[in-house]
């Protein structure tokens, strides 16, 4: 069964959205470079990465705005719309973590619903986003 949309009257502001969390594997992350057409190496080739003194294949940063997207919209419902999507990579992120999406409410503009968003890892930030979800009438 679909979950219904939220609409502005069941929104306010400071309200946390369900955090959303994602541990990507490097086969995600290949098919995601094949999807995006992002061949590095350093996304898929665990001894290229390890060469460059890195622990684990990177975690492209396209990803970040795919999970902030996706809280979003798990949490709005399907006829909610992404208006704008602004976000600052802080840190890497690499396979096998564990990444966490937690997102707060700030603002409501007509139906337009503005909502911060923190990615971490083990508690470490790895990037901050801005999105702005239009909701139904």
């Amino acid at each position: 069964m679909i979950k219904p949309t939220k609409n502005v009257a069941m929104v306010q502001i400071g309200l946390s959205l369900p955090a959303l969390e994602k541990t990507f594997t490097t086969v995600d992350l290949m098919a995601y470079g094949a999807a995006t057409w992002d061949w590095h190496r350093l996304h898929y080739d665990g001894d290229f990465a390890r060469s460059m003194n890195l622990p684990n294949v990177v975690v492209d940063g396209q990803a970040f705005g795919h999970l902030f997207a996706r809280a979003a919209i798990d949490w709005a419902g399907p006829q909610a719309f992404i208006e704008r999507l602004s976000f600052k990579m802080k840190s890497m992120a690499f396979a096998g973590e564990t990444l966490r999406v937690e997102s707060e409410v700030t603002q409501i503009r007509n139906h337009t619903v503005v909502v911060r968003q923190r990615l971490t890892s083990r508690g470490r930030l790895v990037s901050e986003a801005e999105t702005e979800v239009r909701l139904p009438m």
